[in-house]
């Protein structure tokens, strides 16, 4: 059996330069999101560490290409936090069930639960559950 760095490599990564940043930003996001690579707290904190650096318009195209992939709940998590145009792609194709959706509902904003209620494929409870936000009307 061979052991996969790929982790390990990013995360070893210059990260000091805008252009390190992005790029362990957009592989990140992709082997995470691919289930490639877990997400683990080294990786989350380094995400966390570096997203103020990376450009709107870099996390932005790695969202959307998650849109079609299963993100794990960690990952889905810290998408659906950052700024609208983040958070809407990853928020329209997440699969997650209705205890992990249901947890996310409160750090959501309320245009991150707007594209929620638009969704017909949600887990049971999950409706329910948005209902609890009215507010956001």
């Amino acid at each position: 059996m061979r052991f996969d760095d790929t982790l390990q490599t990013v995360l070893a990564a210059d990260v000091s330069t805008p252009f390190g940043k992005a790029s362990a930003w957009r592989q990140l996001v992709d082997l995470i999101g691919r289930g490639r690579v877990p997400a683990d707290a080294r990786a989350l904190a380094l995400l966390h560490s570096i997203r103020d650096d990376v450009p709107a318009a870099v996390r932005a195209a790695s969202a959307r290409a998650l849109e079609t992939a299963q993100p794990p709940y960690a990952l889905v998590a810290f998408c659906a936090t950052d700024d609208f145009a983040i958070a809407a792609p990853v928020l329209r194709g997440a699969r997650l069930n209705s205890g992990e959706w249901i947890e996310l509902l409160p750090r959501l904003s309320a245009a991150g639960r707007t594209v929620l209620r638009d969704r017909r494929d949600l887990p049971a409870g999950v409706e329910q559950a948005l209902a609890m936000f009215a507010g956001d009307f």
